[in-house]
């Protein structure tokens, strides 16, 4: 069992990885309550499997110092369009509330899908857990089963830290008007913004 230790603190690491999601997830459960910020945080796992499981088939292949420019470039692209378009999103319904109208609620699982989205355009996530298998493989000979157990040890590590997280934050509700958290969600924006400009600006 104490080979899998490294998972705990790798997991309390992940989920206090200061990039914008992290940020946006705490943003979430202010406004929107702990359930929401959770089921956004399974879109994460599910995209930190997918990076995973690309690592463990052989991310080798896929990034090479020929192509790694061209992954940051995307990445980058895709992120700066994303805050670009929710700060637009944003902007229409701080106008809404201060004219007094309702806003349309969001489906709870259209936050899954945010949170997919958002990391798996990030593409250091895939670099970080590349890493981390580069570390880990010889340990467990590359046992594909003392590997994914590790994998899931980490993940589970980091939804109970976040759970946590979410829960204090979700106190702060209470204390903060409507229109304060969209200009919290706007400033969000603008960070997904310029850490999608500092990618482009990597990959060039």
């Amino acid at each position: 069992m104490s080979e899998y230790l490294a998972a705990f603190p790798l997991g309390f690491l992940l989920s206090f990885s200061f990039g914008p999601l992290f940020f946006i997830l705490l943003e979430t459960s202010i406004s929107k309550g702990i359930k929401h910020a959770f089921f956004t945080d399974l879109g994460v796992v599910f995209s930190d499997l997918i990076f995973f499981s690309i690592a463990y088939f052989g991310a080798s292949k896929l990034i090479t110092e020929d192509n790694q420019a061209a992954l940051f470039v995307l990445g980058g692209v895709l992120l700066t369009a994303y805050g670009a378009v929710s700060f637009i999103n944003t902007k229409q319904k701080r106008e809404k509330i201060e004219k007094g109208k309702a806003i349309e609620e969001k489906s709870l699982f259209s936050f899954p899908v945010k949170g997919f989205f958002l990391n798996i355009i990030n593409v250091a996530v895939l670099f970080f857990w590349t890493g981390v298998l580069l570390l880990i493989g010889p340990k467990f000979e590359m046992s594909p089963i003392k590997i994914w157990i590790f994998f899931a040890l980490t993940v589970a590590t980091y939804l109970s830290v976040n759970l946590f997280k979410y829960y204090l934050a979700s106190k702060l509700k209470s204390k903060l008007n409507d229109l304060v958290l969209i200009k919290i969600k706007q400033g969000l924006n603008i960070l997904v913004f310029v850490f999608g400009v500092f990618l482009i600006y990597k990959g060039v």
